[in-house]
């Protein structure tokens, strides 16, 4: 959403800030989810944990998991890239951690942009373990579309965008793009400008984003607390602690 890097500022979620805004999403869930219903994860569904990278602060998300489980939160599953997979020990052993204090399940991101960083063999360490230790039941994979082209591609280590733009060529991208697999925010919409049509903002002006910016599901809320409807990366609609 955000396009970041190691250059951002190395900011985290304060825990007091957090326990007030799971007090006031646990009072809003109760309204809308059965109550007693535990464990079941899916994209639009309960409450992920994601940045930037959970796992760059290892501690913090195990204390962000305890806390949330002294809530009403019908699902936890935490999102990540899978850097930290080095080794099946070390990946098993974390999953087990979280999963101890409270954690339903886990994402893993998959995409050509991850790969650029993060060798793909860690991707796939992330899922057997996974699969191992929360079932393939509260296993996501965003997106497995491109999780199964990687495999395919047998690749080994990491590989650069362009490099995998000239390996599946202009069709196959064109394809992917075609279904909103990729989301057109943070990096993708300046490497891949030259794959969608350019227009003037004039053209847009009598268009109206007013569904996406109150929708009330799938929202994000930052470090900083600011309220994100949907995928709007920089559009606060005010403080979610309020």
């Amino acid at each position: 959403m955000y396009a970041c890097s190691p250059k951002w500022s190395n900011d985290w979620i304060d825990l007091d800030r957090l326990k007030r805004i799971l007090k006031g999403l646990s009072k809003y869930f109760s309204k809308f989810y059965p109550s007693g219903i535990k464990g079941i994860i899916g994209l639009n569904y309960g409450l992920h944990l994601t940045g930037g990278e959970p796992f760059l602060r290892f501690d913090l998300l195990l204390r962000v998991v305890e806390e949330v489980k002294k809530f009403e939160i019908p699902s936890l599953f935490v999102e990540t890239n899978c850097f930290w997979c080095v080794d099946d020990d070390i990946t098993r052993r974390r999953m087990l951690e979280l999963k101890e204090r409270g954690l339903d399940g886990i994402l893993i991101s998959a995409n050509p942009f991850t790969v650029e960083c993060v060798p793909f063999e860690r991707v796939e360490r992330g899922y057997r373990e996974a699969v191992r230790v929360f079932g393939i039941s509260n296993l996501l994979v965003y997106h497995p579309v491109f999780y199964r082209q990687l495999t395919r591609m047998e690749i080994k280590g990491t590989i650069k965008f362009e490099d995998y733009l000239k390996r599946i060529g202009k069709e196959s991208m064109y394809t992917i793009l075609r279904y909103g697999i990729l989301l057109p925010m943070g990096r993708l919409v300046y490497k891949l400008s030259h794959l969608f049509p350019s227009y003037p903002a004039r053209y847009f002006f009598k268009d109206t984003c007013i569904d996406e910016l109150t929708r009330p599901w799938h929202i994000h809320i930052d470090c900083y607390c600011n309220y994100i409807p949907g995928y709007c990366a920089g559009l606060s609609l005010g403080d979610a602690r309020e």
